[in-house]
């Protein structure tokens, strides 16, 4: 794919990884900020966000990407909320109480925030994972329309429905629920390593340089999911 002066890919598509982890906010990611930079320089993405596991980034403690004027970093946060992981844009720091998703919910629309339902079907399709969530029964892969009444999708405003960490058909499962609810649909690599960054990214129509713009466009619904960055040929996923 072509790129501009900036680096950024040309063409239809501003792309936006939602969803990555670093070792500087979460623990279980060996991703260092400096290799972020790095990555997301190389491979051309017109913006990436950070989002860690219930806490926000300050960038004043991270020069090196705070003084980056060729890369756009975006601040989100992961929040493990009773009903799963939750993408939240919008918020400026962690408030006690948000693992509750309603409670998040109130907080967040005081803020103007969106909130994104994260891979919500990871391990959920196929009953030799029902250890991992020991407290659900397996959602059943041919009923879409079943799992599209969860109340999680009461909550939100847009549905991850391709995670670069989540096999094709949980994603596909979740791209059918999203459309059978009329949703928002988004896509996040959940990088926890320099070289899954831009997997999967979300398309938008224009620029989003900012928080605020990624919350417009996203309540709008101007964004699908989409992948290809990496080989040079972005596409929207869609169903088969």
């Amino acid at each position: 794919m072509p790129q501009s002066r900036s680096g950024h890919p040309t063409g239809p598509y501003f792309t936006v990884d939602l969803h990555l982890h670093t070792s500087r906010g979460s623990s279980d990611s060996n991703l260092s900020p400096v290799a972020m930079l790095e990555r997301a320089r190389s491979i051309g993405i017109g913006a990436i966000c950070i989002t860690e596991h219930d806490n926000m980034w300050d960038l004043k403690e991270t020069p090196e990407v705070a003084e980056a004027s060729d890369v756009r970093f975006l601040r989100g946060m992961e929040v493990t909320t009773d009903m799963g992981h939750i993408g939240v844009f919008g918020l400026q720091r962690y408030i006690g109480g948000i693992y509750k998703l309603g409670e998040l919910r109130k907080i967040v629309n005081a803020e103007g925030g969106i909130l994104i339902a994260n891979h919500p079907f990871r391990y959920k399709l196929d009953a030799r994972f029902s250890f991992i969530n020991p407290d659900q029964e397996p959602i059943d892969p041919e009923h879409p329309e079943r799992a599209a009444k969860l109340p999680i999708f009461e909550m939100v405003d847009a549905i991850e429905v391709l995670n670069g960490a989540c096999s094709e058909e949980e994603n596909l499962f979740a791209l059918r629920v999203a459309r059978i609810l009329g949703i928002a649909e988004v896509a996040g690599s959940d990088s926890h390593s320099a070289g899954s960054i831009g997997c999967v990214s979300t398309l938008f129509d224009e620029p989003v340089r900012e928080v605020q713009n990624l919350i417009e466009a996203v309540r709008a619904r101007r964004c699908r999911a989409g992948r290809g960055l990496l080989k040079g040929n972005v596409v929207p996923f869609d169903l088969p």
